[in-house]
This record gives C-alpha cells, structure tokens and sequence, in this order.
C-alpha cells in the first residue's frame, strides 16, 4: 500500500503544478454540464492554463461541441474504448471512476494512453469521510448520493483495483473540497485525516512489466 499522505492545498491548486509543461489528457472533463465553465472551480480550465497541451475527453456529445465552440480542445468518446492513437504525460480522471460500470476496462485503457514517464492522477470521493457516514444514517439514498455513481472506492481497493489494471500506485492523497474546513485546519496546523477527507487523490504509473 502506497503511504498515505495529507493535502492542504485545493485540488485546482495541486494539480496545476503537477500538470505544469506536461502533455495532459483531461478525461470527465465536462464535469456534468458545460455550464461550469464559468465557474471558477472547474478543473480542465486550471488544467489548461498550465499544461503544456491539454485534450479533454467527455462522453456528452453536447456539452462538449458547447466547450469546442467556445475554443477549448476536447472530443467527444467513451473512456472505455477509444483508442487516439497518441500517449500522454498525465491522464487526469477527476471524479470519475465511482461512476464507470466497467473499471478495470476504463483502467487499462487509460494506462494505454501513457507513455513511457506517463501518470494516472484520480481522484473519487471517499466513503469514510465523517459526513458520509452521517448522511447515510440520516438522508435517504436518493435526495443526498449523486445518482450517477455506482460504486464507493477507498484508497485500499482502488489501488487492488489499480493493480489489477498494470498500474502501479506511487502516492496516494487525502484531501477535502470543502473551503471553511481546508481553512480551519491550516488555522489549527493540522493535517486532513481520513475521517476528514471527502476525496482521495492517487498517482500511479504503469506496472514496470506491463
């Protein structure tokens, strides 16, 4: 199991250095609706200020002709199967793998989209957040959960799952979205334990005998 670590830094934030000068290959890039372009927490939008080149890949056809006419390079495919036939620095899977149906399928695919140097960075909500735990005691199933996802991945399971893939975990991040928490804690200088995380981050690289 790769060390757990804690991130202090916003999402946006952490992954806009990682991505600096790299080729990207931004996967769920809509995040829902192309309406979020305007929001200042879109992610391909950091992404694409700092990469060297970035593509973005959704499944919503129009929500990313939307994107295209408003200048950005991405195309429309499914993760699971599309072949584009050129590898990557960096594959960004934001928030998308608790909704995939066939994870070792969409897994291995991605890993054919390194190259040599390449990383798989994913992020997915985590189940142990305390506030998870609290709304599935006290909300109903449909009025909190997104109903889209299909399945809850901690850092134990996705990195089996990773592993099973040819994908080899190098780091693994736990962190929160939530500003007035991400704040307190840098005010009390404490890390984001697991039971304070909302989301976990894992980098990995191809399996050195895939």
């Amino acid at each position: 199991m790769a060390q757990l670590q804690r991130l202090g830094l916003r999402i946006q934030d952490f992954l806009s250095q990682y991505v600096k000068g790299k080729s990207v290959l931004d996967v769920g890039c809509v995040d829902h609706s192309s309406a979020v372009e305007q929001e200042e927490h879109w992610l391909h939008k950091h992404l694409a200020l700092n990469a060297g080149s970035i593509l973005g890949l959704d499944i919503l056809e129009s929500e990313v002709r939307v994107l295209q006419e408003r200048g950005y390079a991405v195309i429309c495919g499914d993760a699971n199967t599309i072949s584009l036939n050129e590898t990557f620095d960096v594959v960004v899977a934001g928030e998308i793998i608790e909704h995939v149906e066939n994870p070792g399928t969409f897994l291995s695919n991605m890993a054919r989209h390194l190259n040599g140097q390449g990383r798989l960075v994913m992020t997915t909500p985590h189940p142990f957040f305390f506030l998870h735990f609290l709304e599935s005691i006290f909300s109903s199933a449909d009025r909190r959960w997104n109903p889209q996802h299909v399945a809850w991945y901690c850092p134990f399971t996705l990195e089996n799952l990773l592993r099973r893939s040819g994908l080899e975990v190098e780091y693994c991040y736990y962190f929160t979205r939530s500003p007035k928490l991400r704040s307190i804690l840098q005010l009390l200088h404490l890390p984001c334990y697991g039971f304070l995380a909302s989301s976990v981050l894992l980098i990995a690289r191809k399996h050195p005998q895939s």
